[in-house]
């Protein structure tokens, strides 16, 4: 598959990589690094990035469900150099923008692959010279005795002349047949020592006849003849010939197997010695506390016995001192790796001094309108530790909701949904009007990630209060704007269970009938042959059925065509069945205002008795969200 990579410091350039969905981020950086070998950049320390995510040289593309044709972005190691990137990218392009470098033994693998593949350039060519080598026997061949082996080496040379591959080092290799280099590599030398077996056949038993007496002196006698001398001077030199060919395909065998970043995705992803490490971010001097934290922050990535062994060597107190350090590359990667060890519940703080600590450091203490700059491990960790929520804190969140970025608005929106998914959290986020106002703020944008974490994080908060997602005017017209923004029909699902409380309301589904898009939103919503989605939809409909009020505005509205069409496309039989019961009573006069009404949750568990739950379990929807956010 193919991967374009974004990067600000040559902003009218995309590098353009492929990749398999099983290879190792380290990979696509070790091709990038020879990418930018090219252009005179291969000192530029880098890290990767994807949907505001960075990227862990130990992990697969599948792990972050990275695609065909997605688009990274490369980015200096450091806050501080980022800024410096872009100053640099604009004011001038002759600035070196790197400060350290890569690692030696990176730059020693970068060498070592560069190396090889000047061999595998030079190999091509000097094998096709090869060729032209034997077509010269070739045609010599029809001159000695044996001349019907003529027609054996021909059609080896013309096999070999339209399999060869063709490679340079800065394009690789190019041709139809590039891809079958390997079985071409295999094809040489079987071929090569079939052809070695008869020519030496050919040789020896001609170098035996000239032996026997009758070419004495190389003087033509008898059956002796300058003919038969020169079959077996041809085929001493063309075995000769054959043998060379043999070696070089062995070389070309090795030469090939050796693909981009062999040499490099080791060195990238291999682990240091965890007790080196700490002592060198306990007392290295900056540049050697940099690496350790980064090192730090790649390893309690990598698996979960190395956050273990981290916290055994005393990592909790060293990460948070290098968190609260002055230097901003330190103190990024120390808190991703803090970020990383306390998502493993056995290991998250205590220890009271280290609680203020992390506190401190992951929640924004400093004046609201720097809370949009925090980095998702930092908003994320915000997360994980329930008693860093205090209504100070929710107040950043909401501010962060309105005023941040994209990036940072679809962090908020998954740490809402964190949260809310805690009985204590959802009581204390339903008991106070600002938070709600931040996630109906938050369904206004048409990143998809971020109106998923909106709507689900407000569907929870409507089991909790009804009345508080009922408050909330503006939603009603961005619920059934969601069809014209979007195609995906799991936001329809989420909108429409949504709707439901502003239906089953009397007050706020006059509203909702009296919206312009009410009508077509529905409509789009029947038109799914989800059967979910249409019985949701009928639902509505029919909560807005049940006063006579609501029911005249309904058929002013055309929902009873809504409820026509979904009965006509069911994608079930209860569908049907329920769609024919609401077009009876829209078509009734009878007032059904005096009958009980159904809760919301019990219209949905009898919907639900046989298909199941709508969007899944709160557990389960709660897991799935910890994987997106991670």
């Amino acid at each position: 598959m193919i991967i374009y990579v974004q990067n600000k410091a040559f902003p009218h350039k995309t590098f353009v990589t492929s990749a398999k969905p099983r290879d190792k981020i380290a990979r696509v950086r070790a091709q990038l690094l020879h990418i930018l070998y090219e252009l005179g950049k291969d000192d530029h320390l880098f890290r990767l990035r994807y949907k505001g995510q960075m990227l862990r040289d130990a992990f697969t593309l599948q792990d972050y469900e990275i695609g065909d044709n997605a688009i990274l972005t490369m980015m200096p190691v450091g806050k501080s150099q980022e800024m410096l990137m872009e100053i640099r990218s604009i004011s001038s392009s002759e600035f070196s923008f790197d400060i350290h470098g890569q690692p030696a033994n990176v730059k020693n693998a970068l060498e070592a692959e560069i190396k090889t593949f000047d061999q595998r350039e030079k190999m091509v060519v000097n094998f096709k010279a090869l060729l032209n080598v034997h077509l010269l026997f070739v045609f010599l061949s029809m001159m000695t005795v044996h001349w019907y082996s003529v027609f054996w080496l021909f059609v080896c040379w013309l096999l070999g002349v339209w399999f060869v591959p063709t490679y340079s080092r800065i394009v690789g290799f190019v041709g139809n047949t590039s891809h079958l280099k390997i079985q071409f590599c295999i094809g040489v030398l079987v071929v090569s020592v079939a052809c070695l077996a008869a020519t030496l056949y050919f040789c020896i038993s001609g170098w035996l006849f000239v032996a026997s007496g009758e070419c004495s002196d190389w003087v033509e006698n008898g059956h002796c003849s300058h003919k038969k001398m020169y079959t077996a001077s041809f085929f001493t030199l063309h075995a000769l010939t054959l043998l060379l060919t043999i070696v070089m395909g062995v070389f070309m065998l090795k030469n090939f197997r050796v693909d981009i970043g062999d040499f490099i995705e080791r060195f990238l992803v291999q682990e240091r010695n965890i007790e080196q490490v700490m002592e060198m971010a306990r007392t290295g001097k900056v540049k050697e506390k940099r690496a350790a934290a980064y090192d730090l922050a790649a390893m309690a990535a990598s698996s979960e016995d190395n956050k273990f062994r981290i916290v055994a060597e005393g990592g909790l107190d060293v990460l948070t001192t290098m968190a609260l350090s002055r230097d901003e590359v330190i103190q990024e990667h120390a808190v991703e790796a803090l970020a990383e060890l306390l998502t493993i519940p056995s290991i998250q703080v205590t220890d009271q001094w280290h609680k203020q600590v992390v506190v401190m450091i992951l929640t924004p203490f400093h004046p609201p309108s720097l809370t949009p700059s925090l980095t998702h491990n930092d908003m994320y960790l915000m997360s994980i530790n329930e008693r860093c929520v205090y209504p100070r804190r929710l107040d950043d969140l909401v501010h962060a909701a309105h005023e941040g970025t994209i990036l940072c608005q679809r962090t908020i929106a998954s740490i809402f949904l964190e949260l809310i998914f805690n009985a204590e959290i959802r009581a204390q986020i339903a008991s106070r009007n600002t938070p709600t106002q931040a996630l109906v703020h938050l369904c206004q944008t048409n990143d998809p990630d971020t109106l998923r974490f909106s709507l689900q994080s407000l569907e929870v908060l409507a089991i909790e209060s009804a009345d508080l997602i009922c408050a909330q005017e503006d939603l009603i017209g961005l619920l059934l704007d969601l069809p014209f923004r979007t195609v995906d029909e799991k936001l329809f699902l989420l909108a429409g269970k949504i709707l439901l409380y502003y239906a089953e309301n009397k007050e706020t589904c006059e509203q909702l009938l009296s919206h312009a898009q009410a009508r077509d939103a529905l409509g789009v919503f029947g038109k799914s042959r989800d059967a979910i989605l249409q019985k949701v939809t009928v639902k509505i409909i029919f909560c807005c059925l049940e006063y006579p009020d609501t029911k005249a505005k309904a058929k002013h509205a055309g929902m009873e065509e809504v409820l026509q069409y979904i009965r006509d496309h069911a994608a079930d039989k209860e569908t049907w069945d329920m769609a024919e019961q609401s077009l009876q009573l829209c078509r009734s006069a009878d007032d059904l205002s005096g009958l009980p009404t159904l809760s919301t949750l019990e219209k949905l568990s009898k919907m639900e008795s046989k298909h199941g739950k709508l969007n899944g379990s709160q557990s389960s929807l709660g897991s799935s969200i910890k994987k997106d956010a991670i």
